[in-house]
């Protein structure tokens, strides 16, 4: 994307703001990189050290435990990196990403796992609905069940990329299943927040690198518990763990596919995720442009989900919403959109076919051009903060629980939704009454 000739055209009372915006992004690359330096990343993987240390770029204090990766190693993984990939279903395209660990049953006052008689169910469901779902991830965990047989189930299905995870598989062969496959991408978490390896994790990242699986690399810092409070700081460590996991894969194979796929989320007071916020969607978004914008990666991001509990009409409201959010700023691919409810935890099929219908009822009022023109033209006045660096080093050292800039405190993101409510840049909110009927917000 040639972004400094699409805001040349844009209207001109949004061309400073989307160069500062701009301005952002690049200032939240560098910060990243200066993170990886200087704060570095939690690790005691000694084959992962020997790769990165091996490469004359990056280095190991024992004392610490914690490896460090100049820029130069970061701006090295980035070009050699894949910027393209086959089966690209293009801009704003939705999926199932995840795997909710529970079915939504309304018989059941407790969800539980699925069976593999209900996966099989949901993939046929799936499969009827590739209009508007272009890749998906097992939708939900079936019970004590083997990953690799509900891949082999999820196989059946053509015309669209599957999402595997092959660090839950045992074998060398099991791995390599998908080696080859471009309908096929294996996500990878590597990194825990703050800055922290799972280092059996890289070990799973690592095989996969060395057979050429296609990889999504993954992280799920929290705004205000494992990381920074402000949508800036948020992202830098979203960027900063996906980026750690770029290079390691990069260093084993050099050129192979590495989707971005960091989803940074908002938390509610009490700790917990919060999908139906509005800053969870712009925060996605921004991920998608720093991308989009600087890094030239693909990406996949988060959203369009909601935090309600059962399919009532909240929920299709949360989700119609924050889908629309999401393609009229401009992602990539988007994960977690349809058929998920309670902050990733359940799967309902009343939902899903509910998000597919107003789906394709968004799109059909509104023609692919004037989406795209959408994208283009809207800033997303990401709010800064000169504070980032430092409070991650905070954070890194697990000191912040009292800290006033990583407590579990919203107003920052609250702030920034409001801001794009003032420019009219978010459709109208509902609030639905017990009744059913509509309060605008």
């Amino acid at each position: 994307m040639d972004i400094d000739k699409i805001i040349k055209q844009v209207p001109i009372e949004f061309r400073d703001a989307l160069t500062a915006e701009k301005e952002s992004y690049k200032r939240i690359h560098e910060t990243t990189k200066a993170v990886l330096a200087e704060v570095g990343i939690e690790t005691r993987n000694e084959t992962m050290i020997s790769i990165l240390e091996a490469t004359g770029l990056a280095g190991y204090d024992a004392s610490t435990g914690r490896i460090y990766l100049l820029p130069e190693l970061i701006e090295q993984s980035i070009e050699s990196a894949a910027k393209t990939f086959s089966g690209d279903p293009g801009m704003n395209t939705l999926g199932i990403g995840g795997i909710p660990p529970f079915l939504y049953r309304e018989s059941d006052e407790y969800p539980l796992p699925a069976t593999y008689e209900e996966l099989e169910h949901l993939i046929n469901l799936v499969g009827e609905n590739l209009d508007v779902v272009r890749f998906l991830s097992q939708p939900v965990k079936v019970h004590k069940g083997d990953p690799l047989k509900c891949n082999q189930i999820m196989d059946r299905l053509n015309d669209c990329i599957k999402v595997t995870c092959s660090a839950y598989m045992d074998g060398e062969e099991a791995v390599k299943r998908f080696a080859g496959r471009d309908d096929w991408h294996d996500s990878i978490c590597g990194v825990k927040s703050p800055l922290i390896c799972m280092d059996n994790m890289m070990d799973a990242l690592v095989r996969s690198a060395r057979v050429g699986n296609n990889l999504r690399l993954t992280t799920m810092p929290l705004a205000g518990r494992t990381a920074p409070q402000t949508p800036e700081a948020c992202i830098v460590i979203t960027h900063a763990e996906v980026m750690f996991m770029l290079a390691v894969a990069q260093t084993v194979n050099p050129g192979m596919l590495c989707m971005f796929g960091g989803m940074p989320c908002t938390t509610r007071p009490d700790g917990d995720l919060d999908y139906s916020h509005d800053a969870m969607n712009l925060l996605n978004a921004a991920v998608a442009r720093l991308n989009l914008w600087v890094t030239g990666l693909p990406s996949v991001q988060s959203g369009g989900s909601t935090g309600e509990k059962k399919p009532d009409a909240q929920a299709l409201s949360d989700g119609k919403r924050g889908r629309r959010v999401l393609c009229e700023f401009g992602v990539h691919n988007a994960r977690h959109c349809f058929g998920v409810l309670d902050n990733l935890n359940f799967f309902s099929e009343e939902v899903f076919l509910s998000d597919c219908q107003a789906q394709r009822e968004y799109l059909a009022s509104c023609p692919e051009d004037q989406r795209k023109d959408a994208m283009q033209l809207k800033p997303l006045y990401l709010p800064d903060d000169n504070q980032a660096f430092d409070v991650i080093q905070r954070v890194a050292s697990c000191d912040y629980h009292t800290d006033y800039h990583t407590t579990a405190n919203l107003s920052a993101f609250d702030d920034w939704a409001e801001t794009i409510i003032a420019q009219g840049f978010l459709p109208e909110k509902n609030r639905l009454t017990a009744f059913g009927a509509a309060e605008q917000t």
